[in-house]
């Protein structure tokens, strides 16, 4: 072999290695920048996830302070009910009573006559007997509504 054909076997040898050293800078290149866009949507991901845990989380404390509050006023309006359920039993009791009292009087009442008016029943004959039923009624809306 010649120096001319030494030469140019040099020349190739070193335009091969040329060729391949760039082409391993370029896989080692593409490959650096698909590790670093792998680990970039990785932790995209994580993110997303975390955020809409997050999201989760909030709706849910939301969505409970909402239950609670209905509740509350759940409890509100049953207990109103109660007591105005009792409040017109109370006056339907002391209705019968009075009726009862009044009754009870005319009977012990000697007979008049007919041209005669008939008494006028006193305030105090109608309540006598409410003292007693209002205590009852007042113990057991108490009671009703989780008071000792």
């Amino acid at each position: 072999m010649d120096d001319q054909q030494i030469r140019r076997v040099n020349e190739a040898a070193e335009k091969f290695a040329d060729a391949a050293t760039e082409a391993f800078r370029t896989v080692s290149e593409h490959t650096t920048a698909s590790q670093q866009l792998n680990a970039e949507l990785t932790q995209q991901f994580f993110n997303s996830v975390i955020e809409n845990l997050r999201q989760q989380a909030e709706s849910n404390r939301e969505i409970g302070q909402q239950l609670a509050d209905h509740t509350q006023r759940q409890q509100e309006a049953t207990q109103q009910l109660t007591q105005e359920s009792v409040g017109v039993y109370m006056n339907f009791i002391n209705s019968m009573f009075a009726f009862y009292q009044q009754g009870a009087r005319q009977t012990q009442q000697p007979p008049r006559d007919v041209g005669q008016p008939q008494e006028q029943q006193t305030p105090q004959a109608e309540s006598s007997g409410e003292g007693e039923m209002g205590n009852i009624v007042r113990e057991s809306v108490r009671r009703s509504a989780g008071q000792t």
